[in-house]
């Protein structure tokens, strides 16, 4: 048996309280001069980091050149982490992952990565965070491509360059939050397990034909069972 498993994070990992979100804004206020309160909600469910800024920088009157998008996810990634270490941050890792995660890795023939909206610094941050960063070998990333279905390929063939494996796409089940996790797995034909533990409830999540759908996580043995079966 062969199995790629590659997680989301945020809203199937963990949680954090809300700190990308902020550190988002905290950017457009310091480098993009205008207030959050000027700005619509956030839309962050299953969106990639580089969508989210184009979207930004659009209502800000801001052109997408490389020199501001650079200094923007720098000051990102310092509100972050700042707000990620902070004394008041109320984060959470999600029911079952702790356990999950060991009892997936070093299994014969199965292998765990990322598919993740986040830049791979801010997905490094949010996983350091909670020590959750030794778990996977690799994966795709939102500074890889802004529309998250072009990410699985990228994934699939960065796991099989540091594992030396030739997965194919029906070895690979996606892990993930929200109906835009499913759309990616349906991208790159493979499956997913939709997990309501985000935005979006389980029944919900179904609708949008996902392979498995749960609630949570919360009970790692039948859910390492079934990634396993």
């Amino acid at each position: 048996m062969a199995r790629l498993l590659l997680f989301d994070i945020d809203g199937t990992l963990l949680d954090t309280g809300g700190a990308g979100g902020a550190s988002l804004l905290d950017a457009v206020e310091e480098v993009l001069g205008v207030s959050r309160e000027k700005l619509p909600p956030l839309d962050l469910a299953g969106a990639t980091d580089g969508g989210v800024v184009r979207k930004l920088f659009g209502q800000t009157g801001h052109d997408l050149t490389d020199a501001l998008v650079r200094q923007y996810l720098d000051v990102y990634l310092k509100r972050l982490d700042a707000r990620l270490n902070h004394e008041s941050f109320v984060g959470r890792v999600l029911p079952g992952i702790e356990k999950l995660l060991p009892m997936l890795q070093g299994r014969d023939g199965v292998d765990v990565g990322l598919l993740t909206g986040n830049v791979r610094a801010g997905a490094d941050a949010k996983l350091k965070r909670f020590h959750l960063q030794r778990y996977f070998l690799e994966g795709a990333f939102g500074d890889d491509a802004e529309d998250r279905n072009l990410l699985g390929p990228v994934a699939l063939q960065r796991m099989n360059a540091v594992t030396g494996r030739s997965y194919t796409a029906g070895e690979v089940i996606v892990i993930g939050d929200t109906p835009k996790d499913i759309s990616c797995a349906h991208a790159m034909n493979a499956r997913c397990l939709a997990v309501g533990t985000g935005h979006f409830p389980a029944t919900s999540l179904a609708a949008h034909q996902p392979w498995q759908s749960l609630e949570n996580l919360a009970d790692a043995e039948k859910v390492c069972a079934l990634l396993l079966s």
